[in-house]
């Protein structure tokens, strides 16, 4: 059987395994301000109790369910789409997850999520996208050039018939054989039949996510070296954003205040924005709870329009 691998771009693992990093403490790798400021997202009540079931793992070997990424990544997938995936799940998958994991002994910290699974993913999404308008997507951007070197690789092996020279040479944890992978040399992944998609990430060194349990795909996500490599190592970005207001509250924030020049309607901000409606939602009530923008009715319908406060912080980083 031939095998042929497929690359993808998928930021929502790099994401995911680059905040665990900080958050355990030994993401070496991850340069001091990008770790401070993951920590500054995620340390708010409703972050920590999102992630801490994947941070306070029980036993030798740390097993995070599938249900973090509902959508398997066969193609390249946008991080506002699995997002909104993790916000609109109200199905099983992740109880089912925890019962595959841990059969009928569920560990306590897990007992939540799986007693109110929607309640848990629509937290887990409001956090992932904190992350992403904020040091995320900016450590994504920076990584760009080294995960496109990274997929020329792929591409140039694959073209000189290089397959397993490929799938040998992703990361010191992970060896292909005849018929599967072997993962820190002891745990075997079968592909069989199974598409296999490679998904470079940004996160602390030999930082790999492996999904085994969709039928149709293995998915192997791993740590490219020197990813973040545009940040120095004292932690300092080697170059600041051009785009200040963004800097302070995040891309899709300074983007919403600097379209209302004028009140509109959640739905209009949302094509404005190219996003669904929840996420304008969301990320408005942040803005609101910041006095930087409020409701207000006209007619039957609700508007969001800037506060004072709100436009003198657009006019100070205009």
């Amino acid at each position: 059987m031939a095998i042929e691998p497929r690359s993808v771009l998928v930021p929502d693992l790099s994401m995911l395994s680059v905040t665990l990093q900080a958050l355990l403490g030994d993401g070496k790798g991850i340069p001091k301000l990008l770790r401070l400021r993951l920590l500054a997202v995620v340390h708010t009540p409703a972050g920590r109790a999102a992630m801490r079931p994947m941070v306070v793992q029980p036993g030798p070997r740390r097993q995070i369910p599938s249900a973090v990424a509902p959508l398997n990544p066969v193609a390249d997938l946008p991080m506002e789409t699995q997002i909104e995936a993790l916000r609109s799940n109200h199905n099983d998958q992740l109880r089912n997850n925890l019962v595959e994991i841990y059969g009928d002994r569920i560990p306590p910290v897990w007992r939540a999520a799986a007693e109110q699974p929607a309640r848990w993913s629509r937290a887990l999404g409001d956090v992932l996208a904190d992350v992403w308008s904020g040091p995320g997507r900016d450590a994504w951007s920076r990584s760009r050039s080294a995960i496109d070197g990274e997929l020329r690789r792929h591409e140039n092996l694959l073209e000189r018939g290089a397959t397993h020279t490929l799938l040998n040479t992703l990361s010191p944890r992970i060896r292909f054989d005849r018929d599967g992978f072997i993962l820190d040399g002891r745990v075997k992944v079968p592909v069989g039949n199974r598409k296999i998609v490679l998904a470079p990430m940004i996160s602390a060194p030999n930082s790999m996510v492996v999904e085994n349990s969709d039928p149709v795909a293995v998915v192997i996500g791993y740590a490219l070296p020197g990813a973040l490599a545009s940040w120095s190592p004292a932690g300092l970005p080697v170059r600041e954003s051009s785009d200040a207001l963004a800097t302070v509250i995040g891309h899709v924030r300074a983007e919403i205040l600097r379209r209302l020049v004028l009140p509109m309607s959640m739905s209009q901000l949302a094509a404005e924005l190219s996003c669904a409606p929840s996420t304008a939602t969301h990320h408005c009530n942040t803005l609101e709870s910041a006095g930087l923008v409020e409701r207000i009715r006209q007619g039957k319908s609700i508007l969001v329009r800037r506060t004072d406060r709100g436009s003198a912080l657009v006019d100070i980083f205009a």
